[in-house]
């Protein structure tokens, strides 16, 4: 089941049919939306949500607008369907909490999935990058107005802007391969174009071992540029590229030792994951392949609850710019919880 007929649920239901899941029913609230991916993918075409709750689908995709991903997803959640909810699985902390209390919820937080990625978490993990690494993010994408005119500049409408809509990917990478959670968060939200959602931000998390991750993320770029770097111990670990799944893509390892260049090259080769995009089809085709073997209880994909940490950051960064809005001087935002 699709529900939310956009590119995400485009590429949801290629990926489940790549798998051989057939799709029941696509839901849209575009109903000509719904009418071209359901016929596109051999599925019927629902009329209200109500119409997809009813449906005994095994899977259902929540690729709408990510303001309405939780109560959508709540409709679902019903201890025997497994939910797939795209990124930002929230847009506010009370959401995220209670999506986390849901059963059978999981996140789309696909640039795990590449080799880069737990290539890096293995590297930190065994101390390569030293006792308190650092990550630097750099992501300048272009969107142009057409991009915001299709329902993306507002709040109601999309409930986020750059740093939760995009920044999302690389914050959760950053706190995953570190392998810990952040306890404090600052960060800034920017629009040069008078939208309700920002199109810039830069944000900071301190993690609780002193770690440091620094992002800015800008939707003004003349193209799509992602970096993102990691650094300590004497090693440099880069990932270049666009946005779209960066962690498909080889890590450049810069270090003073030939010998301990070699050994992260090593391991980076010894490691079986994916190397190509979109990495969302094996991250799919993992849940599709775990449900069949046994059941919810036998997946092992990331829960809402790894994901819960970097998402409650970045919402703390919003609440944040909210009161200073109201109270000029408002405090730094802390994650004590």
């Amino acid at each position: 089941m699709i529900v939310g007929a956009g590119a995400a649920g485009l590429l949801h239901a290629m990926s489940y049919r790549a798998h051989g899941v057939a799709i029941a029913g696509v839901y849209d609230v575009d109903a000509g939306r719904a009418r071209a991916l359901a016929e596109l993918v051999g599925a019927r075409a629902l009329a209200h949500l109500d119409d997809c709750v009813a449906e005994r689908a095994t899977f259902v995709s929540v690729t709408s607008p990510p303001s309405f991903h939780v109560s959508q997803a709540a409709r679902f959640a019903d201890g025997r369907r497994l939910v797939v909810v795209e990124k930002p699985v929230a847009t506010t902390s009370e959401d995220l909490a209670i999506l986390a209390r849901l059963p059978g919820c999981y996140p789309v937080v696909q640039w795990r999935k590449g080799r880069a990625a737990v290539a890096l978490r293995a590297a930190i993990a065994r101390g390569e990058l030293g006792p308190c690494p650092s990550v630097s993010i750099d992501l300048s994408l272009a969107r142009d107005d057409a991009y915001f005119a299709r329902g993306r500049s507002t709040l109601a409408g999309w409930g986020c802007g750059a740093l939760l809509s995009i920044g999302i990917h690389a914050i959760d990478l950053a706190v995953h391969v570190l392998g810990e959670r952040p306890v404090r968060v600052t960060g800034a939200l920017g629009s040069g174009r008078g939208l309700e959602v920002e199109t810039q931000a830069v944000t900071s998390l301190e993690l609780a071992s002193g770690a440091l991750v620094s992002a800015r993320i800008s939707f003004d770029g003349g193209a799509d540029d992602a970096r993102f770097v990691v650094s300590g111990g004497g090693v440099t670990a880069e990932l270049s590229g666009s946005e779209e799944d960066l962690t498909a893509r080889p890590i450049a390892w810069r270090t003073g030792s030939a010998r301990r260049l070699a050994d992260l090259v090593a391991l980076e080769r010894s490691i079986a994951a994916p190397t190509a995009p979109p990495l969302v089809v094996p991250y799919l085709g993992d849940l599709v392949a775990q449900a069949r073997l046994g059941g919810a209880e036998a997946i092992a994909a990331p829960t809402m609850a790894d994901c819960f940490d970097a998402h409650l950051a970045i919402l703390r960064v919003y609440e944040h710019a909210r009161q200073e809005r109201r109270h000029d001087g408002a405090p730094s935002c802390s994650l004590s919880a």
